[in-house]
């Protein structure tokens, strides 16, 4: 089985290919505002590097939030495209488990890890897993705290935190934990993986109703009159 992987919830454009007794293919690019112009060409290049066809894929899986409004839109409406024109099922894989399972990978060894990202004005997007053999599970549902909240779950010495903002973090991190930075663990590759235990649950989404999971609503700012 072929999974392929979108990963496009932070300023990282990542694709990435699982395939079953081969190694993983990955390709990232870490910039913003690129993630329309570059998206389709790197999954071209992971196809590529990897000898295939489109149409020897199974399946898509999209990281599906919470993140940025117009990245995931982004790998969402990608994902959806090419489900419909291959005629493919679509898998949604929550970003914030898919960045946790990068961390557990990179950092054997840890009891737990804290996903903690940025919401701006004060507000942190957090989400708590347990490393359990080799995977992570979610220990609570994503939810929008305060960094002191938000850091209480990193208590101990084996904890992993990953967050886009390293040095703000480790400024009220009390507790001996490791700090890391999360946008590198925005991998395609990861989220292809994760996103082959659910095909072969058949867990499968529905490509006409699926939407980003976001936890703030989306405001659109507009320039103040002069007149």
């Amino acid at each position: 089985m072929t999974i392929l992987g979108l990963e496009t919830s932070t300023a990282v454009c990542s694709v990435g290919l699982f395939r079953e007794k081969k190694p993983d293919i990955e390709t990232s690019l870490r910039e913003s505002h690129i993630h329309s112009e570059k998206l389709l060409t790197l999954v071209q290049d992971v196809f590529r590097s990897g000898e295939m066809t489109l149409d020897q894929l199974d399946a898509i899986a999209v990281s599906i939030g919470p993140g940025s409004f117009t990245g995931l839109r982004i790998g969402l409406s990608t994902a959806k495209g090419l489900s419909f024109a291959l005629e493919k099922p679509i898998i949604a894989v929550p970003t914030f488990e898919a960045i946790a399972e990068a961390g557990r990978q990179k950092y054997p060894g840890m009891s737990s890890v804290v996903v903690l990202m940025d919401a701006k004005k004060g507000e942190w997007y957090v989400g708590g897993f347990l490393v359990e053999g080799e995977r992570v599970k979610e220990s609570g549902a994503v939810e929008i705290k305060v960094l002191e909240e938000a850091l209480s779950a990193a208590n101990t010495s084996t904890s992993l935190v990953l967050t886009d903002s390293v040095e703000v973090v480790r400024q009220h991190l009390k507790q001996n934990a490791v700090v890391e930075d999360a946008l590198l663990c925005c991998r395609g590759n990861i989220v292809a993986s994760l996103g082959y235990r659910k095909a072969v649950k058949k867990e499968f989404a529905d490509v006409a109703a699926l939407e980003p999971m976001y936890l703030k609503d989306f405001i659109v700012r507009t320039a103040l009159s002069t007149s």
